[in-house]
């Protein structure tokens, strides 16, 4: 029986020519899926937290937040939908938005427990629910959905002892910055008229360095951070004999020494010079407190002056959190935060 030749003998030929094209494999499918999903997310939560420290209730970079996230959305969409192609050509545009919007909704859910900071395990955390929900999406498994459940969930619980971890090392990077040796003198004055805009240590001692309110909104006033220095509040280890000491105090715009005299005790361990600066020795430590005087001062004073310092305690982790900078100082809050 002779054989049957085809129709088109180029046929044959043409497809044995036609090259294949190589299909992406899933670990790399999974990469590229997640970083484009991760990616809004972490820009998202960063412009987030930077408006909650240095604008809270602002709405500037609340508007910001959003033209940024859009416009970092929109491409990475269509880079997720590439990214899909290969193992879900005809729902592909219709998934990539999944694993996009659930990661972006995730990551802001863990930005509540654990506040970010351009950390590298801040960065981690946040972007791994992204890629978690990438690898579902793409390998569509039985067991790929219930893994990407059980990791979301196991992450939401590890956050509460990772929060705990980052707040200490916030802290130390605080002090470390600063030049506090420890947290124990971390006793900055709470007073609803001044704020802290300063804080120094050389190894001995903390230095606060206390705004007005008004004048901090204002934008106006003295040296260093641009707003008047209404007072100056310094606590160090110890007792030490408070008359004719060398008092830091403010005048408004700078910071000067001079002794304290005269040199008047008061019932509780507290020592004025009958105006508007006063030493208390309390707790093991040595607090001094100088307000600026006339229309500078913030606190109003020499009674204010006497219950600020009075009411002085130690700093409670959300008042320690107001005074940390955004930014890491060192390598281990880089690594850790």
């Amino acid at each position: 029986m002779a054989a049957v030749e085809p129709d088109n003998p180029h046929a044959v030929g043409a497809q044995g020519l036609a090259p294949d094209r190589p299909t992406p494999s899933p670990r790399r499918q999974v990469v590229t899926l997640g970083a484009a999903c991760a990616l809004p997310s972490l820009i998202s939560v960063a412009i987030g937290s930077v408006s909650r420290h240095f604008e809270p209730g602002g709405h500037v970079l609340v508007i910001l937040n959003l033209v940024v996230t859009l416009a970092v959305v929109i491409p990475a969409y269509f880079v997720s939908v590439h990214a899909l192609q290969p193992s879900a050509p005809r729902r592909c545009w219709l998934l990539a938005p999944v694993p996009m919007a659930l990661g972006l909704a995730a990551a802001h859910g863990l930005a509540l427990l654990l506040p970010f900071r351009p950390g590298l395990l801040s960065v981690l955390v946040l972007a791994l629910p992204s890629f978690a929900l990438a690898g579902a999406v793409v390998l569509r498994s039985r067991t790929a959905l219930p893994a990407t459940v059980g990791m979301l969930l196991g992450l939401f619980v590890l956050a509460f002892p990772l929060r705990a971890m980052q707040r200490e090392v916030g802290v130390q990077d605080l002090l470390r910055e600063a030049g506090i040796p420890s947290r124990s003198l971390m006793r900055p004055v709470l007073s609803a008229d001044v704020l802290v805009t300063g804080i120094s240590g050389d190894g001995h001692q903390a230095v606060f360095v206390l705004s007005d309110q008004a004048d901090i909104h204002a934008g106006s006033g003295g040296l260093g951070k641009g707003f008047d220095k209404a007072a100056v509040e310094t606590v160090s280890p110890g007792y030490s004999a408070p008359c004719g000491r060398p008092l830091l105090s403010a005048d408004g715009e700078n910071l000067t020494t001079s002794p304290f005299t005269p040199c008047l005790p008061e019932p509780g361990g507290l020592w004025s010079d009958g105006a508007n600066r006063y030493v208390l020795q309390r707790d093991g430590l040595t607090i001094t407190l100088a307000a600026a005087g006339g229309e500078l001062s913030a606190l109003g004073g020499r009674g204010e002056v006497r219950q600020a310092i009075l009411a002085t305690r130690p700093a409670t982790e959300p008042e320690l959190r107001s005074l940390e900078g955004w930014l890491p100082s060192s390598w281990l809050g880089c690594l850790l935060l």
